[in-house]
């Protein structure tokens, strides 16, 4: 029998030789998505199998290996991220940017996006996973389709042009095509004219695939292959089948799969090219939503309410920055940002591509966020995972509450079977973008604030629904008592000041940064997470040869106890665990999965620690608890910066380096000068070298 991926392996090795990605980057001088003259200089390259680096394989080097020494802007052996001195890498010494040139292969959604469809969707179950040992999914040092994955990708990518087939009345459709009457020739038409044919062709490689101007030559390649696929099948209702194949051959393409970043035009004084308005729009549009300029308008249903976009697809300012070059102005830029950051919005269409429907989407709050500035906080807070851990044990132990109902109520809050109330990373995610659309001392704000986004219990409670023993005592986590109502404003609550004070006294970080058992060493973990994540420090390895445990005769005690007998007291292990333990303990006042405890094995919860040897001054002294430790990271001009640090490394896809010690200063100077503004902030790094400028390898 002949397989999808056996006829899609056979149909694209000849495109191969010929589809591609520009060298200089995908840009033009003129024209661009859709438009018949987008021309774009250099020859093109097969897909790379082995390295995405920042050169190509030659001939004299079949293993791939480039020499590439990182994506720290950095010479070999120069230090980056959090080995630097925080305080120099915040002094401008005049020393320019130098961030390296790069093809950022797709991650698996941005692939399963660009594609024209959704979360829930077969697509999303490509091979493209970032690299685990990356700080974040952003990064691309060292991301390759090499020949393993490679196998597996050919296995997804024959459905690639799914979505372009779909009847206009059907769910999934994209308003890219269907309601672009220039395609309904290719769709419909038996014998489609050339100029039909040609339309259609650069309107999937440039709408579909590439998202910039194609070159002739890839056009053509595409053109001429398509062509012989339609000759071969000439009825409409083989049309389908083509344009599968079509697809499918377009996206084995290096231009397809990667994103470049190489920069065009003559080099600077220090060797730097500026990103072309092409790479620069999409640079711009992937860190903010993770997707390019005009990636395909999807409808989810034949109702047109689930529409997002237009007929150019999504982010259309953007798509138009990019046309008319004004994209490397300034103020554009800071309209750009403004404009698809975040928001308000009572229907919440930004939800569109989630796993689920709109009775779904009116439980979650009318704040929301940019994905990619949702990823952002999802993966410096290290919360959107949280489901996939091992399932926690006795979750409301030691809290004011007990039961079935609570304990069934909290594991729905983690995988979000029954009912359609929002998890607890959704409900976090909608308080950070609650603190973002007012964007006034953002870092602060989210280490104090008291409003949280709650799930409504009204409507679950015994004889009033089948499931109430799944969904009924969700809000019980927070430690409120009462019946949570089904509205928006119902389910906004702000905790008591002496229960909860930021992310991360929420139960979604708090059961994120835990193990299955209210007395493990969880102290340890949120520890550590503050000193690498929020005071931008290392902490050592453990050695291989410890044996990470404490003694099963201690399981009676409470965590506390347990690491202070076990470990601090312990010469060989209290050296690193000073590192962790003592930033660790003021959450105690919480179990593993986030309640608020009301006693701790006997005694009442202690959440006071000692700081001492703390990077920065004002973070030395006793803190009573979590809440007031928060309180002081918030006020620490040592931690603001590293937020702001971690913040460049995601939107710039890399380390830190020294060189970009002007684009931290000027960092700083937006956020501080605007009152303590994040989108403020993101423009002074868009409109950075760091952002903008690449060195060529």
């Amino acid at each position: 029998m002949i397989t999808t991926a056996m006829r899609t392996r056979a149909s694209i090795v000849p495109l191969l030789l010929a589809l591609g990605c520009p060298q200089d980057g995908g840009t033009a001088s003129e024209g661009g998505p859709g438009t018949s003259d987008g021309t774009s200089a250099g020859t093109d390259t097969t897909v790379p199998t082995t390295s995405a680096g920042t050169s190509s394989s030659g001939p004299d080097d079949p293993t791939g290996d480039t020499g590439d020494t990182g994506d720290t802007g950095e010479p070999p052996g120069e230090p980056s991220g959090n080995d630097l001195d925080q305080n120099a890498l915040f002094t401008c010494r005049d020393q320019p940017a130098l961030p390296p040139a790069d093809l950022r292969l797709l991650d698996r959604y941005e692939w399963t996006r660009n594609v024209g469809s959704w979360l829930s969707s077969d697509l999303a179950n490509n091979p493209l996973y970032p690299r685990p040992e990356h700080r974040y999914s952003t990064y691309s040092d060292d991301e390759a389709l090499d020949p393993s994955v490679l196998g597996l990708y050919l296995d997804s990518v024959g459905g690639a042009a799914d979505s372009w087939t779909i009847g206009k009345w059907d769910g999934g459709r994209l308003r890219t095509v269907h309601e672009d009457p220039e395609c309904q020739c290719f769709l419909y038409d038996a014998a489609p004219t050339s100029e039909c044919v040609r339309y259609f062709v650069r309107r999937y490689l440039e709408f579909g695939a590439l998202f910039r101007p194609a070159s002739e030559a890839q056009f053509d390649a595409l053109l001429a292959f398509t062509e012989g696929v339609l000759a071969g099948a000439p009825d409409v209702e083989s049309r389908p089948a083509v344009i599968k194949r079509l697809g499918a051959a377009a996206w084995m393409s290096t231009g397809a799969l990667h994103r470049p970043e190489l920069g065009a035009g003559e080099p600077d004084e220090h060797g730097r090219l500026q990103l072309g308005d092409w790479e620069l729009a999409n640079a711009i549009a992937y860190a903010l939503t993770r997707t390019p300029a005009g990636v395909p308008s999807v409808n989810r249903s034949y109702n047109a309410g689930f529409s997002k976009g237009d007929v150019d697809g999504d982010l259309g300012s953007i798509l138009d920055a990019a046309r008319d070059g004004t994209i490397k102005d300034p103020e554009v830029v800071a309209k750009l940002v403004e404009e698809h950051i975040g928001g308000i919005d009572e229907a919440r269409l930004d939800l569109l591509f989630e796993p689920h429907d709109e009775r779904y989407w009116e439980t979650h709050s009318e704040y929301w966020m940019a994905h990619g500035v949702r990823e952002f906080f999802r993966e410096w807070l290290d919360y959107g995972e949280l489901a996939a851990q091992t399932p926690k044990v006795e979750v409301a132990a030691t809290s004011a509450w007990s039961g079935y109902a609570v304990e069934n109520s909290y594991q729905n809050q983690i995988v979000g079977f029954y009912g359609y109330e929002s998890t607890l990373d959704y409900q976090l995610d909608d308080m950070i973008a609650r603190i973002l659309d007012t964007d006034q001392d953002v870092f602060a704000n989210l280490l104090t604030s008291r409003m949280f986004y709650t799930p409504a219990t009204a409507g679950y409670q015994e004889n009033e629904t089948s499931i109430w023993k799944s969904t009924a005592e969700a809000n019980r986590v927070y430690n409120v008592s009462g019946i949570t109502p089904q509205t928006r404003e119902g389910r906004w609550i702000e905790l008591p000041q002496n229960e909860r004070a930021g992310v991360l006294t929420h139960p979604a970080w708090l059961g994120a940064h835990a193990l299955s058992f209210e007395n493990d060493p969880n102290l340890v973990h949120r520890g550590k997470w503050i000193r690498e994540e929020l005071l931008c420090q290392n902490v050592p390895d453990l050695p291989i040869t410890v044996d990470a445990k404490l003694s099963e005769a201690s399981k009676s005690q409470s965590a506390r106890q347990r690491m202070s007998e076990q470990i601090d007291a312990d010469p060989y292990c209290a050296g690193c665990h000073a590192l962790m333990n003592p930033l660790g303990y003021p959450f105690e006042i919480y179990n593993h999965a986030g309640f608020v405890r009301v006693e701790d094995h006997g005694g009442p919860p202690d959440g006071t620690s000692n700081l001492v040897g703390m990077p920065s001054p004002e973070l030395d002294g006793p803190v009573t608890s979590a809440i007031d430790f928060s309180q002081r990271l918030a006020n620490s001009r040592y931690a603001k910066r590293c937020f702001m640090r971690q913040t460049f490394r995601y939107f710039a896809g890399r380390e830190e380096t020294m060189h970009d010690a002007c684009t931290m200063v000027a960092i700083e100077k937006a956020y501080d000068d605007s009152g303590g503004s994040f989108t403020e902030m993101l423009i002074a790094l868009f409109n950075s070298d760091s952002f903008q400028t690449r060195v060529p390898d």
